[in-house]
């Protein structure tokens, strides 16, 4: 496109830093920076508006997310040297996997605006292996979600959700990076030119091609993945939460917390609202940990916007482990009877 330079570099940024005042607005005043959708009773919705009353509150409360992760991504794509990311994100080396868990916890944001970071960290050269336990860890245990969860539930839970979260995340992607499959996911990215052409380009030319990767990051992520939080909808609108909270106690109650996380989708944040008043309704607490790791890591949504980038079969191996991995964690807080 033939714009002015100072448009090149100007409109790229000035779309990061807007997503990023909205996105971080909230979290300093409390408030939202715009109004949003509020949907109330969704089962009181005739079906044909329950998904769009849904996506409505979902858009309105994370479109500043999805422009601040979208360019980062764009932007680590476009900016990040591919020796740089071959470093510090390689599959083959074990510190990658530490040093993506330790970074991730800084973004908080949920799974699903977890995805464009994640595409533009494969497209920057980053291993994938390192990339999902990246992926994986930032919704899990963000430092603004642990912050809440100290406050609204307990700091036991709290130190338990980051040590399992930490743990399962490195496994996962060190694991899930053996199979053939994720392999040559890694091998089709590590093919791309663009980190290496991109060297050469000046600022303004990266910081457009910053804005051109983002925009190939929506059409890839973007369109699944609003499929997949209409099915959560429909989830959400008929499945009676006291139902559910009666049988989340004993080692089925955590097996069943692990696996509920999965169609159970929240946007950050609201996963411990939603598990402070599970709590009160009879949910136990080993369950209730494994229900804030499975949850994140392995939403229906950040699932179909995933699969895009890198395929079912790697998305299965990591959703799989990842409720293992929260089944686990709360039978082992089960086991040490630390409760709240």
């Amino acid at each position: 496109m033939n714009l002015p330079k100072y448009l090149k570099v100007a409109i790229p940024w000035a779309l990061t830093a807007l997503g990023f005042v909205v996105l971080a607005y909230p979290r300093i005043t409390g408030v939202p920076l715009f109004p949003v959708f509020q949907y109330g009773q969704l089962s009181t919705y005739p079906i044909w508006a329950i998904p769009l009353a849904y996506i409505a509150s979902y858009l309105t409360r994370a479109w500043g997310a999805f422009v601040f992760a979208f360019m980062l991504g764009g932007i680590f794509s476009a900016f990040v040297p591919r020796a740089a990311m071959l470093k510090y994100l390689s599959s083959a080396k074990k510190s990658s996997y530490l040093f993506a868990a330790a970074c991730a916890p800084i973004f908080a944001v949920c799974s699903c605006a977890m995805i464009p970071i994640f595409g533009g960290l494969l497209m920057a050269g980053a291993g994938i292996g390192p990339a999902l336990t990246f992926l994986l860890m930032a919704p899990a245990a963000n430092l603004m979600a642990l912050i809440f969860t100290i406050d609204l539930i307990s700091w036991k839970i709290a130190v338990a959700r980051l040590v399992f979260s930490f743990l399962g995340a490195v496994s996962i992607g060190w694991l899930v990076a053996k199979t053939p499959w994720a392999k040559a996911v890694e091998e089709r990215y590590q093919r791309r030119e663009l980190a290496a052409v991109d060297e050469h380009l000046g600022f303004a030319a990266k910081s457009w091609k910053a804005l051109t990767e983002a925009f190939f990051l929506v059409k890839s992520v973007l369109p699944l993945l609003l499929v997949g939080v209409a099915v959560v909808s429909y989830i959400e609108a008929f499945l009676p939460y006291e139902l559910v909270s009666s049988y989340l106690t004993g080692v089925k109650g955590v097996m069943l917390g692990a696996v509920i996380g999965v169609p159970f989708y929240t946007p950050t944040l609201v996963e411990v609202f939603l598990i402070k008043s599970l709590l009160a309704l009879g949910m136990s607490v080993p369950a209730a940990l494994a229900f804030l790791i499975g949850g994140p890591m392995a939403s229906i949504p950040s699932m179909l916007g995933v699969s895009r980038l890198i395929g079912w079969r790697t998305v299965l191996s990591y959703a799989l482990l990842a409720v293992l991995t929260a089944t686990v964690a709360g039978l082992i807080y089960m086991a040490t009877g630390f409760g709240l």
